[in-house]
């Protein structure tokens, strides 16, 4: 059993992942805003609920059922390794509870500014307990990046309190991904069959399992749907934790927000400051030298090998 989190070789699939679950978590406001009429923490809790389901079933299917018993039973024997997999499943819980919540209440800028701090905490990760290495231009896009992500709470006027607790709560779950060993399928599967036993029971004590009477059908159809939304950012984002550096996850990160936040404008109806744009046009900045920096490393792979 592994109980340290190897190292990991970049693959083009890896990559693919990321920026492909980066882009789907970008859409996701437009689908909770349409949940409004049922109360965030509820939907939440369908989301596991269903979720649960189609991994389930997926997992049935497919015939991967056998080695995910095998892979847990596995994990069991070693507590630490096994309590490190339920604590991510908790803490993308919690990640999912203040976004829907913030979403809900018209403050997706706030869940935008999580978008934009949760990379910079994931480079400071990748620097420090991971112990990645970085090249001097890459360091430069990353010293960008803060300068933005500061301005960009500055300039809010207020600590986002809860834009942090995202921060923190998903930032860890990435982190905790490099060290359970189970894949991609196996992870959503795990973390959301822990939790759906909690979620089902909180359902049912409430009238019309926590779904607001006279809603139309259209509800109970997004409500549904939720489990597929769900399952596909994150067995994506579990296959790139264990195929691309944290540092490139990172980066990859800020398509998240980005999308956020023109939906928050252009579709969501909300009104943010033109300055703001300012620390936005920072990151993006920064966003350009980290992909300058993988074209370079990338030539300089390939010269290396074609002098072989």
């Amino acid at each position: 059993m592994v109980n340290r989190a190897e190292e990991v070789k970049q693959t083009p699939h890896g990559v693919a992942a990321t920026v492909a679950s980066a882009f789907v978590y970008g859409v996701f406001p437009v689908y909770w805003a349409a949940l409004d009429a049922v109360p965030s923490i509820n939907v939440m809790l369908y989301r596991i609920v269903t979720a649960a389901v189609v991994m389930m079933l997926f997992m049935l299917c497919t015939g991967r059922w056998h080695g995910l018993v095998a892979s847990v039973a596995s994990m069991w024997r070693t507590k630490r390794v096994f309590w490190m997999a339920v604590a991510a499943a908790v803490l993308v819980t919690v990640d999912w509870v203040v976004y829907i919540y913030l979403v809900a209440i018209g403050r997706t800028s706030e869940a935008s500014a999580a978008g934009f701090l949760i990379p910079l905490a994931n480079m400071l990760l990748a620097l420090v307990i991971l112990r990645e290495k970085a090249s001097a231009l890459g360091i430069a896009s990353m010293v960008i990046a803060f300068v933005g992500g500061v301005l960009y709470v500055v300039d809010t006027g207020a600590f986002p309190v809860l834009a942090l607790a995202m921060v923190l709560s998903y930032s860890g779950y990435c982190l905790i991904k490099r060290f359970v060993p189970l894949d991609a399928f196996q992870s959503l599967t795990f973390e959301t069959g822990v939790l759906t036993p909690f979620a089902f029971v909180a359902l049912a004590v409430q009238p019309q399992f926590g779904v607001p009477a006279g809603v139309s059908w259209h509800v109970w159809a997004l409500l549904a749907g939720c489990g597929v939304l769900t399952a596909v950012p994150l067995v994506l984002t579990s296959y790139g934790v264990k195929h691309t550096t944290f540092l490139m996850l990172s980066f990859t990160q800020y398509i998240t927000p980005t999308i956020q936040l023109l939906l928050g404008i252009f579709v969501l109806g909300e009104q943010v400051p033109a300055h703001r744009f300012v620390s936005f046009g920072v990151i993006w900045l920064a966003l350009a030298v980290y992909s300058v920096d993988l074209v370079r490393r990338h030539r300089r792979r390939l010269e290396l090998g074609r002098g072989r």
